[in-house]
Parts: structure tokens; sequence; C-alpha cells
């Protein structure tokens, strides 16, 4: 492919104090172009066609939980739906599905990731639970919230905010652009469980939570942690933009 990908990311139609607008992370866009991509935002229902006939591939991103029974569960309580938005739900879902049966590239960033893997028939853990490391011991699970200080240093692991370690599988695409341990942000309460159809987990937190995933044939890559976007203790990234243009180029 010798002009640059044009690159469709899944927007949101929402209502602000601005009334009615289509709504996506600036970040997103500025990673694709730096990463040699043309982006351009999908929000509309009933454009999803054309939208799959102008790009060349789709990420799909977003930070909400996805409502319980996209991967065969109950809702529990209604606690547990309180941030769902299933509007989103249905677009996002309807979209990705489309560029799937449509055979093109596929990225899932962080929300993205559990729709790819809903999609496919997965599970998702529903609440990462908090873990303490304990003297170099290992992990305890299934302690109460707050942090917890052991010899002068925050022992509370979770993944709903700050930085982390990943280890990348060596046979993967992210190793190429990653290497063998990385650190990347994370922003998380659910995480990926059973994976979908064809999909296998190339990188994993210190915690076994699965961090990327990539499927054995088709060019579906998913990752858990949000590459766009610096927080404390971890610097933007465009390495996972790159790979993703690199392989619409490649055509695989």
């Amino acid at each position: 492919m010798d002009k640059r990908p044009v690159v469709a990311i899944t927007a949101e139609d929402i209502t602000d104090a601005f009334g009615d607008v289509y709504y996506m992370a600036k970040e997103y866009g500025d990673c694709v172009r730096r990463a040699g991509g043309v982006p351009f935002g999908a929000a509309s229902f009933r454009c999803i066609d054309e939208y799959v006939q102008a790009a060349d591939a789709l990420i799909v991103v977003g930070i909400q939980n996805i409502h319980p029974f996209r991967y065969g569960q109950t809702v529990g309580s209604f606690a547990n739906v309180m941030d769902v938005n299933t509007a989103k739900d249905d677009f996002d879902f309807a979209i990705t599905a489309a560029f799937l049966k449509a055979g093109k590239p596929v990225l899932g960033v962080s929300r993205g990731a559990h729709v790819i893997n809903a999609l496919l028939g997965g599970t998702l853990q529903r609440q990462i639970p908090p873990r303490i490391y304990l003297n170099g011991d290992g992990y305890q699970d299934d302690v109460a919230g707050g942090y917890s200080e052991v010899d002068a240093s925050y022992s509370l692991y979770t993944h709903g905010y700050g930085y982390q370690k990943i280890a990348v599988q060596p046979d993967s695409r992210l190793y190429r652009y990653l290497g063998g341990e990385a650190t990347v942000n994370s922003f998380h309460n659910q995480a990926c469980d059973r994976l979908g159809e064809g999909l296998k987990a190339v990188a994993a937190a210190e915690d076994g939570v699965i961090e990327a995933f990539e499927h054995e044939t088709k060019p579906i890559v998913g990752v858990q942690w949000n590459p766009e976007h610096s927080c404390e203790g971890y610097e933007q990234n465009d390495a996972v933009f790159r790979m993703f243009i690199d392989m619409i180029k490649e055509g695989r």
C-alpha cells in the first residue's frame, strides 16, 4: 500500500453543554497521524457501511464497561451497569462486526479490546481483584481496597489507575515494537478472561491479567492499556499505532 492508510476511529454520539455532538479524544487521531495514517472519527450508526468502504482499518476505543449480556452474563445488580452505555455498545459492536466481516484490520484499545473479545465469544473478568505484594513472596488476593504499605513502599496492586510492567511474548507482533518487557498505564477494573475464538494472549501483567491479544490468523489486535495517553509514570507511546499501520500496509 503506497498511500497513507485511512483509519476509522470509533467516536461517541453524545449530548453535552454544547448540545448534540460527536466526541473522540484527539490523542487517538494524533497517534494515528504520527504513525503514518489518516484518521477520522466514526460515530453515526447509519453510516457503518460507508465507514467500511471509506476506511482501510478500524480502531475501537473507549473506557466504559460493556453490558454483561454481551458476553453471556447476567447483570447481577443495578450497580453493575451504572456506567454502561447501551447505545455505545450497539454502535461499537456493529461497526466492529462490519469491519471483521470485511476482513479489514481491527485494533481494540482499552474498552475496544473488550468489545473484540466479547464479539468473538470471549468473556470478561468483571472486577479485577486488588492484590497485595508482600516482601517478594507473591500476591495475596481478595484484599480490601485502599493503599497498604510494606517496607515504606506502596504494595497494593490494582489496575484502576497508574502504571505497571507487562511481559510480551516473543512470537507476537507486539514484541517487535515493544520488546519483551514494557511499562504501560492502567485504567480498568475489568479485563479479558476467556479469550474469544482465534485469539491468543500475547502480553500479561505481573498478576497474570491479560494485557494484549492477537488473532492467530487475522489482522486483529487488542491492548488493555491506553498507549495514546500520558499519565503519572507513563509517557504516551506511538509503538502500538505504528504496529497497526504496518499491519494495514502489509495487508495482514
